[in-house]
């Protein structure tokens, strides 16, 4: 009984960090710590995934199709390795349908751990009232942020529109920092 407990408990585990331990750093987000450091596991993913695969098929062998256990074991495996996919996805900008005139800046971003951490600091900058859509990129470690003509003059609105960003960046956690690389003035229309 031990040892069936051990072999469902080491899958999970190694299907855990071969997603980088992103439900851990989610879980984290929820309760405003800042990510603990297990995107160090990121390199690793696809030798930790096979591992894990490995496992599964060790425990199909020993304990047959049937087993509820092995497709329990089988089911949680697979969904925590999925983790960052489904985050990434779920990070993915949802446009509006309307015509409007809007400018963009592109910020980089220090301090990005995962993609739990990108997240957060989308979910962050959407909530501001003049922001239309952000998307933060973890792979270059930047931010794509799209907001509503202010009115004002177009150089002073851009450098208070960046300043304001990197200040909600900054609020998020102290670990995050962001600098301006670009500004470009749009027109779009949403699908």
């Amino acid at each position: 009984m031990t040892r069936r407990w051990l072999n469902d408990a080491t899958t999970i585990i190694t299907a855990l960090v071969s997603s980088s331990c992103c439900i851990v750093q989610l879980v984290l987000n929820i309760f405003s710590y800042s990510c603990a450091g297990f995107a160090i596991f990121t390199p690793y993913r696809s030798y930790l995934t096979t591992i894990t695969v490995i496992l599964l098929s060790f425990q199909f062998y020993k304990n047959g199709w049937k087993n509820p256990r092995v497709w329990t074991t089988t089911f949680l495996s697979l969904l925590l390795m999925v983790t960052p996919e489904i985050v990434s996805w779920l990070n993915v900008n949802t446009t509006k349908t309307t015509t409007m005139t809007t400018d963009a800046v592109m910020l980089h971003l220090d301090g990005l751990g995962c993609l739990a951490c990108a997240n957060r600091i989308k979910n962050a900058l959407t909530t501001m009232d003049w922001v239309e859509s952000a998307s933060v990129f973890f792979d270059n470690s930047s931010a794509w942020i799209q907001y509503k003509v202010g009115g004002m003059d177009e150089a002073v609105d851009k450098k208070k529109v960046a300043a304001s960003l990197i200040q909600v960046i900054k609020n998020v956690d102290s670990k995050y920092n962001a600098f301006l690389i670009t500004s470009a003035g749009t027109t779009s229309k949403g699908s």
